[in-house]
């Protein structure tokens, strides 16, 4: 069977969105859902039409991963580079203009075949993962923690703090939260501010401003109380 990826186009130069829209639409493997014109929207078309590969320019992917939220899926980010910017490969995503050259359909596919690479990869990776339980590094040991047992993480500076119901302590691991909430399923976790991830099945009562779990109150952040609240839509 086919594979098929859905791709999200962020617009950059009109040369370059006729290039790009062009290209996607010629290659069997992939599909145009949506041509953005912000990172605001783009954001939402995240969360919304969960994208495989979004197209953009390396000053647009810095935008969106500060304001996007984890997800358990997450798009490949495919980078156009802006011509004469320096070019030091990141490996958060993949190149797709190298110092300013022209853009070629050569290229494209290059950098579409190594997107998919690292698609099926993740696919791969998620797999062979348990449902119910993983491992955490802390301090000298390896503790095996079941999701369920999570009531919520609280993310301090580069470290992670992870309440339990079978520990008076938090664990702590050193991993900041938004690492650490790539590990955790999205169907049960969702976080709802800066430094606080939830687990929805220990969730007691949630407010505008406020969210109460096991015997704490939780603020919730500007940024993130519109998905909780479509969650609570979605569940009501």
């Amino acid at each position: 069977m086919l594979m098929t990826l859905k791709c999200l186009l962020l617009k950059d130069t009109p040369e370059s969105n006729r290039e790009l829209t062009g290209f996607i639409e010629k290659t069997g493997t992939l599909t145009l859902e949506a041509t953005t014109s912000s990172v605001k929207e783009t954001v939402q078309l995240i969360d919304t039409a969960t994208p495989d590969i979004i197209f953009l320019n390396a000053r647009q992917y810095s935008q969106i991963k500060n304001d996007m939220t984890e997800k358990e899926k997450s798009p490949v980010f495919i980078c156009t580079t802006p011509e004469g910017e320096n070019n030091s490969v990141n490996p958060a995503y993949t190149h797709l203009a190298v110092n300013g050259m022209p853009l070629s359909y050569t290229v494209f596919l290059d950098a579409v075949n190594r997107a998919i690479i690292q698609i099926l990869g993740a696919r791969s990776e998620n797999n062979f993962r348990d449902e119910k339980y993983f491992f955490i590094k802390s301090e000298y040991r390896i503790l095996k923690v079941n999701y369920d047992d999570i009531i919520f993480c609280e993310g301090l500076k580069d470290y992670t703090q992870v309440y339990t119901t079978k520990k008076s302590k938090p664990i702590i691991t050193l991993q900041n939260l938004k690492t650490f909430s790539e590990r955790l399923p999205s169907r049960n976790f969702v976080r709802i501010h800066r430094s606080y991830i939830v687990s929805l099945n220990h969730v007691e009562s949630i407010t505008k401003k406020e969210v109460e779990i096991a015997d704490k109150i939780l603020p919730i952040g500007n940024s993130y109380r519109n998905n909780l609240l479509d969650i609570v839509k979605r569940n009501s």
